[in-house]
């Protein structure tokens, strides 16, 4: 905890190998199985060099490490993801870090038509097989002293009907989070279950109420191009007292080239009463990494918004 806030950072995929970092892929099996454990470890350090203490990490997205049967439903979870998961939070132990686990991104099927994703999203039927074999393995992996939280769906307006002309209505995409959420709680109790959203969106999300949310928090993803972030009672519905925080906070586009305006998120989310606050990201923004086997220097370039960053967590919020 820092000046009353969690700092975090994004860390969704090791080196930007979307769908296949954690392990390997049905629908791309081809493309291995990532970058294994010293580039995990390698990246908690930094973010706990850089002063940081949690991390959103991405573990379904696209598929990545679920098994299907010839009709294409989830019926396991590879053993890969399951060891990938015990890596990670050994290393978070380590390096005194949380993780803020993410099961699946629905932006994927803009990506490339990941049609699971959007069944588990829009199929009662669907998102129970899914929560009970492959999300509560997982969720069984994860030691709660470790998980800050976890995140059904990452973005799920991105497969409504507010995005897309063939979107799925709110209502199904709400039934689907409490059905997983409700295995989830019965495998780790007491951890927040969420699944993160745009402000503008959070209408389609807590139709219900906030006193019927289908979310124990409320985790906004906001693209602002002078970093501010939202008050509570400046947003579009009523979240009451639910815990709130910023699970992507991020350059907009056609924003200023120097990014060093991502640090006005850590100072709003300190002085609106946000609970945390997570940079989006790690590699790019912050740092860029050279090859593992590079033995000629560090092996990673700082840049200024990573700098800044470090003397604002290490130094001026020691």
């Amino acid at each position: 905890m820092t000046h009353g806030i969690l700092a975090g950072v994004n860390l969704p995929v090791l080196a930007g190998q979307y769908n296949h970092d954690l392990a390997p892929n049905e629908r791309f099996p081809e493309w291995g199985d990532g970058l294994g454990l010293l580039a995990g470890y390698r990246h908690l350090a930094m973010c706990r060099w850089l002063g940081f203490r949690a991390v959103r990490i991405w573990l379904c997205e696209d598929c990545e490490g679920i098994v299907t049967d010839s009709r294409g439903r989830p019926v396991a979870v590879r053993s890969e993801l399951l060891d990938s998961v015990s890596r990670l939070q050994e290393g978070a132990a380590a390096a005194k870090l949380r993780l803020y686990w993410t099961l699946l991104d629905c932006n994927s099927w803009s990506h490339s038509r990941d049609r699971l994703t959007r069944e588990i999203a829009g199929s009662a039927d669907a998102s129970r097989r899914f929560a009970e074999v492959v999300a509560a393995p997982l969720a069984e992996r994860m030691d709660p002293a470790t998980t800050f939280a976890l995140e059904v769906f990452n973005e799920p307006e991105s497969l409504s009907v507010e995005v897309l002309e063939d979107g799925l209505p709110w209502p199904r995409l709400v039934r689907s989070i409490r059905s997983i959420r409700s295995v989830l709680h019965e495998v780790l109790p007491g951890v927040r279950i969420t699944a993160g959203t745009q402000p503008v969106f959070l209408p389609g999300l807590l139709a219900d109420g906030a006193a019927d949310a289908p979310v124990d928090a409320i985790d906004l993803h906001v693209y602002h191009p002078d970093g501010g972030l939202p008050p509570r009672e400046d947003l579009p519905v009523d979240i009451g007292d639910l815990p709130l925080w910023a699970g992507e906070c991020g350059t907009a586009e056609g924003g200023p080239e120097d990014t060093t305006y991502l640090l006005h998120y850590l100072w709003g989310a300190r002085d609106l009463g946000y609970e945390a606050a997570f940079l989006w990201k790690l590699d790019g923004e912050l740092t860029r990494w050279g090859e593992l086997d590079d033995r000629s220097g560090e092996g990673f370039t700082l840049l200024p918004l990573g700098e800044k960053v470090r003397h604002l967590l290490r130094v001026e919020w020691a």
